[in-house]
């Protein structure tokens, strides 16, 4: 698999393929534990786009406590990886559109520790997910790739 084209599970999405290689510049230059704090960030941010309180559901503040404990050395990470799995079948529940490409979006992103390609992948989705908030508007979708890249450049 070619994890830098892992947009298949998603489908087709409406991208700035060069702020996307952009971000994927700045990732590859990132340890494991970087893409982990860079997505405990992420997660904030994107409740602000969603307009939910942060965190949206217990599992959600499960997850990030799972993550900060990773971060801290004091837990592996099938901690957050199963709030991830949690997560999904919350998803899989939900039937409003943005909230489901949101919830996808948390799953991913709380699953990083499990492997650091799920920091990257959450980007995608989160696109899916402005995408899906705001169909047709690539100002937005440049936005919040900008926003990607202000993130995890400040680490």
């Amino acid at each position: 698999m070619d994890i830098y084209a892992y947009q298949r599970p998603l489908g087709r999405i409406a991208d700035d393929e060069k702020l996307r290689n952009r971000f994927i510049e700045l990732y590859d230059a990132k340890t494991h534990q970087q893409i982990v704090q860079f997505c405990r960030d992420y997660a904030r941010h994107l409740h602000n786009v969603a307009g939910f309180p942060y965190p949206y559901h217990e599992d959600i503040a499960d997850a990030d406590a799972g993550m900060r404990r990773w971060l801290a050395g004091e837990a592996n990470y099938h901690e957050a990886r199963n709030c991830s799995f949690r997560i999904g079948r919350l998803a899989k529940e939900t039937t409003d559109p943005v909230t489901v490409r949101f919830l996808r979006t948390m799953a991913q992103i709380t699953a990083s520790p499990h492997v650091k390609y799920h920091g990257l992948w959450a980007t995608d989705f989160a696109v899916t997910f402005i995408n899906t908030q705001k169909p047709g508007d690539m100002a937005a979708v440049r936005a919040e790739r900008e926003h990607q890249i202000t993130l995890l450049s400040a680490l």
